[in-house]
């Protein structure tokens, strides 16, 4: 058997990199977009379970031939979608290693060099933004684990009996409250959580998409009247509609005022923390009880990979989630047991994700991120320059990451729906063109477009392509209506 194993090795050891290599060789010219429909797909993945085993060759033949090229091209420098970025090399090969030693990161016995890794990764990320020594935290599947492990902290800070007993036991209704901007995974964690969906207050937003402090102050005195309970505070660093970064001192402030957890999502927005011209930016992060933080958007590391930070981050992880199964309970010593990450989150095996983080890192460098950071909000300024040379678009908002909105706006007598569906209809022609990808999403009510530049692929002529496809797909709509 051994030998049948090294041998499968060998064999995938020399094919699997020269398919690796030959499509990275081609991102370039490829199709952003499939032109597969569901319906194609479902066809060509129509089959039983197979009864007997099939050959390594003829697996990857499958892969080459059928699964890669109906992929939607995330790694390409012509990607402006969500915040999926083209991953870095060491990152996608740290993935294969990490498969090979097949490490359960979840407790020390079973993976040492993978909880001290990740103990150290922790530590890098608490120290980038400003996170004193006290601070620690782990890693999740990516922001929206990472948010529910924060609000579970904040909802277990408002009386330690809601673990044990249930929410019942808390003085009162509970209430999140959050930009209208927040991701949807604040609403899906307060659902989890038990305090309902209708338990997240959604602030309104400036003109530039801010959050309101004054609207926010006004909500929550008006909660304290109705008899409920304020308990979290969330600011956002890095929307995922519009990029902004909301007044995080001002909402510490705030939610010190109040007496409430105060969490801050900088899943995106975090590494600006690497940038000496950007950093700034985060100023007052620093003074959240917990920060979401993704390693797999802003800093380049393969599918999956989150990160929830706590101010307090041993204890009261800790003491929002630890427990000693009786298959893990023998005396050890007891210096192992800090490094047991199943006791700072839900998760109990947990893969050696740590790993390609730490090498991303390493490879980077504070320096390598804080180039490639500047480099992209430079060239995001750059695209919100030429949108706004373009006749019939109109930018929305300031650039303050890598994400630009705008929306086209012809010279013809169209109500706000249709104004809508024209923007939905604009997005479908470049999508369909298989040159580039961007997104809608909707600000203030109406629907826009949005590009962020994700790839650390991209140069200046593939916004310049881009502006291009945008003016080639204006007069298709000209036409069009």
């Amino acid at each position: 058997m051994i030998d049948d194993f090294v041998e499968q090795h060998r064999l995938l050891g020399n094919a699997v990199p020269r398919i690796i290599n030959e499509h990275v060789a081609g991102l370039a010219n490829r199709r952003v977009t499939p032109e597969s429909t569901p319906a194609d797909l479902e066809k060509l993945f129509d089959e039983p379970l197979p009864e007997k085993g099939i050959e390594i060759e003829e697996i990857l033949a499958r892969f080459r031939d059928d699964i890669a090229p109906n992929a939607m091209g995330v790694p390409s420098p012509r990607y402006f979608g969500q915040f999926n970025p083209t991953p870095l090399p060491i990152g996608v090969w740290a993935d294969a290693l990490a498969s090979m030693l097949n490490q359960n990161a979840g407790a020390w016995r079973n993976g040492p060099t993978s909880a001290m890794i990740e103990a150290r990764v922790i530590r890098w990320l608490c120290d980038l933004l400003n996170y004193g020594p006290e601070s620690f935290g782990t890693l999740a599947s990516g922001g929206s684990e990472a948010n529910l492990i924060a609000l579970k902290c904040a909802r277990d800070n408002v009386a330690a009996s809601i673990k044990d007993r249930g929410v019942r036991t808390a003085p009162g209704d509970l209430v999140i409250y959050a930009s209208d901007q927040c991701h949807y995974s604040i609403d899906k964690s307060a659902d989890i959580l038990g305090l309902g969906r209708e338990g997240v207050r959604k602030i309104p937003t400036d003109e530039r998409f801010h959050i309101r402090v004054d609207a926010l102050r006004e909500a929550i005195a008006k909660d304290r009247e109705a008899g409920l309970v304020p308990c979290c505070v969330v600011g956002v660093a890095g929307t995922t509609s519009s990029g902004v970064i909301d007044p995080l001192e001002s909402l510490a402030a705030v939610a010190r005022e109040n007496e409430c957890w105060y969490h801050v999502d900088a899943a995106y927005g975090g590494p600006l923390a690497f940038s000496p011209q950007h950093r700034d930016k985060l100023r007052g992060v620093e003074l959240a009880d917990s920060i979401t933080f993704d390693p797999h958007k802003w800093m380049f590391v393969p599918f999956s990979c989150g990160a929830t930070l706590v101010r307090d981050g041993g204890r009261v992880l800790r003491d929002a989630f630890d427990m000693t199964p009786e298959y893990l309970s023998e005396d050890r010593g007891g210096a192992d047991v800090e490094f047991d990450f199943f006791r700072y989150g839900q998760m109990g095996t947990r893969r050696f994700n740590s790993l390609k983080l730490w090498m991303a890192i390493n490879f980077m460098g504070r320096e390598g991120y804080a180039k490639t950071v500047e480099r992209q909000i430079d060239l995001t300024k750059y695209l919100a320059q030429e949108i706004d040379a373009l006749k019939d678009f109109k930018r929305l908002g300031e650039v303050e990451t890598a994400v630009c909105c705008f929306r086209f706006l012809p010279q013809a007598d169209l109500s706000g729906p249709d104004l809508d569906r024209l923007q939905q209809r604009l997005q479908q022609i470049i999508e369909r063109s298989g040159e580039a990808w961007l997104t809608t999403t909707v600000l203030h009510g109406r629907r826009a477009l949005r590009v962020n530049i994700n790839s650390f692929l991209t140069e200046q002529r593939h916004i310049d392509d881009l502006v291009r496809l945008l003016e080639r797909s204006r007069r298709q709509l000209i036409e069009e209506y």
